[in-house]
């Protein structure tokens, strides 16, 4: 179940404010489905209820980018209210504003209220760049909300991303306060209409819990199926921008698919007939090569010759030279050399794959 499901009711949201304004039907397509979180999706909301209470548990690794994001928040208050530790603005934390009439809800990390101004924090600690403060849709909405619940004359917003470099704010005058929340409600309306259109693409649809199903995605995907791979040569610029345009609604398409099906063949390897999930490649890096040739030279896998041949202790070219030294096959050897420098060697398994079975 969504985090913040019952909370937004059937309304719209800020957080979604740029994915609903690229596409006006995708809100209400999504609305009778729930929600997947990721993992990366339950870490942000971990580290979200730190920075809002900093008792709460929270993974080591995950402490340093939280850490960040205080010293930029209180770095951003400062620019607003430079007195702010000794007259401190009233403070609002992952406090859900509405819009009159119920109209469109967001929820900000950080509210702070003084004097007529306002100041709105987001933390993002994903690694992909959002954008700008000053164009940045969610916070448009959010600072539409502040302006209509609260007495101020002024928002400031900001973004909070610590993998993705200094924060960066954007401040709002009532003037600019009014224009946005005309835009924002009609778009708002746009988005409730039955006849709310739908438009697949990069943006709208990386998380899309309707992806499966919406039929702009369909239309992009067959219009792709129907391209004869002998005739690629011969698409014209413009045919082939419009097909660019659709790839990466239709990749994550195909990559949700190809999840849900390793997550069946996972719990019931017989669940799909005909296919079935295959371990992805292994592979192996030495990480201390200094530390890695005295070990090989002391377990006799290699001598002083061998070891000037596989100069830089690359793996691949030391499975030949281990293989040549030992007379054995580059299998035999792989498994040697691993079960000799496994300490200085870093292991990754690779993503499982679904395949086809062979006749």
């Amino acid at each position: 179940m969504n985090h913040f499901g019952d909370e937004r009711g059937k309304e719209p949201s800020a957080s979604a404010a740029k994915a609903n304004r690229l596409c006006n039907g995708r809100h209400r397509m999504c609305l009778p489905l729930e929600d997947v979180e990721s993992d990366q999706a339950h870490d942000g909301i971990a580290q979200h209820l730190y920075m809002e209470d900093d008792t709460v548990e929270l993974r080591d690794d995950l402490k340093p980018a939280c850490r960040q994001a205080e010293e930029h928040r209180s770095h951003i208050i400062g620019l607003v209210w430079n007195d702010w530790e000794s007259n401190p603005p009233e403070v609002y934390l992952e406090n859900r504003l509405w819009y009159r009439g119920n109209r469109y809800s967001g929820k900000a990390d950080y509210v702070g209220i003084r004097d007529k101004k306002a100041l709105i924090i987001d933390y993002k600690f994903g690694r992909i760049k959002v954008d700008d403060a000053s164009k940045n849709d969610q916070l448009i909405w959010l600072a539409v909300l502040v302006f209509a619940n609260f007495e101020v004359d002024q928002v400031t917003v900001s973004i909070i991303q610590p993998h993705c470099g200094p924060p960066h704010l954007h401040t709002y005058s009532k003037k600019d306060l009014m224009r946005l929340r005309h835009r924002v409600l009609a778009l708002v309306r746009r988005i409730n209409s039955p006849n709310a259109t739908l438009r697949a693409g990069k943006e709208q649809c990386r998380y899309c819990k309707a992806l499966h199903i919406c039929p702009a995605v369909e239309v992009k995907r067959d219009a792709i199926a129907r391209i004869d791979l002998k005739q690629v040569t011969r698409l014209t610029n413009a045919h082939l921008r419009g097909l660019l345009d659709s790839l990466p609604a239709v990749k994550k398409l195909c990559e949700k698919l190809e999840a849900e099906a390793a997550s069946r063949l996972r719990e019931h390897p017989d669940a799909i007939n005909g296919y079935e999930l295959r371990k992805g490649s292994r592979t192996c890096t030495i990480t201390d090569p200094a530390e890695a040739a005295p070990m090989l030279v002391g377990a006799e896998l290699i001598d002083n010759d061998g070891l000037n041949t596989a100069y830089s202790i690359r793996l691949g070219q030391l499975v030949k030279v281990v293989a040549e030294y030992r007379e054995v096959g580059p299998k035999e050897a792989r498994a040697e050399i691993e079960d000799v420098l496994g300490s200085v060697m870093a292991v990754r398994e690779g993503k499982e794959k679904v395949c086809r079975i062979e006749s």
